[in-house]
């Protein structure tokens, strides 16, 4: 039982590694350039590894494909708005927002993910993962319990380092309302282009991108990048703001090299 156990932990840490590069590869594609993709700081996405389990589990004896199309794209969406929704409400953060697509519901799922989950689901339950599941078998149990504990306890580092940045992502957003709003009264924070091509003030734009750069920490700056469509519930001006200047600070570091 022990064995089995660790093999779904091993198949779940695979499929979230196929599912980051599949995301990096498609923002290099859509954004032109190399993103680190993933909610966790290392390369995974752990949505993806839930619903290849989810799929390999629920539909292990489904053999028919259109019915196991049609099921996978229906378990994988009910995954995706679930996790959408239960991040929103513990974090006040939207990871992903497909309101401006075209049959979308809620902008939490929409059309082209349930064809895309379905096809690849599809493909790992019928054709991935019985070869994943015989190289896995193949292990010794002694090499199967170091591999598992050893990636368990780099997993629950990342995980904590990651809920640290999401649990407090909404103070520092306010923390930055609340020094956006203290500038403006005082009338130091003028951001315009015409400021910022004089650099005149005590408050120019490059102080601004400092600030922020101190306010948000690491792995927050890092789920901006990582997530494009991100929207917060409680600050999602201030939240385009700072996407807007950690971009200009980006292209700014480019020009400079």
């Amino acid at each position: 039982m022990i064995a089995f156990i660790e093999q779904i932990f091993l198949w779940w840490l695979f499929y979230g590694f196929i599912g980051w590069v599949w995301e990096t590869c498609l923002g290099i594609v859509t954004r032109g350039r190399f993103v680190e993709r993933g909610v966790f700081i290392g390369p995974l996405c752990p949505i993806y590894g839930f619903g290849a389990i989810i799929v390999i589990v629920t539909l292990r004896d489904v053999e028919n494909p259109l019915a196991s199309f049609l099921s996978s794209g229906m378990l994988a969406c009910l995954l995706e708005y679930v996790t959408s929704a239960a991040v929103e409400r513990a974090f006040h953060v939207r990871l992903w927002d497909y309101t401006n697509k075209p049959f979308n519901v809620n902008g939490r799922i929409y059309l082209n993910g349930f064809l895309a989950f379905g096809l690849g689901a599809s493909a790992v339950k019928l054709l991935v993962q019985p070869a994943v599941a015989g190289f896995t078998g193949s292990w010794a149990p002694q090499a199967l319990h170091v591999v598992t504990i050893t990636a368990a306890g780099i997993l629950i580092a990342d995980a904590a380092v990651t809920i640290a940045g999401l649990t407090s992502f909404d103070s520092h957003l306010a923390q930055i309302s609340e020094n956006i709003a203290q500038a403006k009264s005082t009338r130091i924070a003028a951001i315009d282009e015409r400021l910022e091509k004089s650099g005149h003030g005590p408050d120019n734009v490059i102080e601004v991108s400092e600030r922020i750069a101190k306010t948000m920490t690491w792995q927050q700056r890092r789920l901006i990048r990582a997530f494009p469509a991100m929207t917060s519930t409680r600050h999602g001006h201030t939240l385009a703001g700072v996407r807007d200047t950690l971009a200009k600070k980006a292209k700014r570091r480019t020009k400079e090299r």
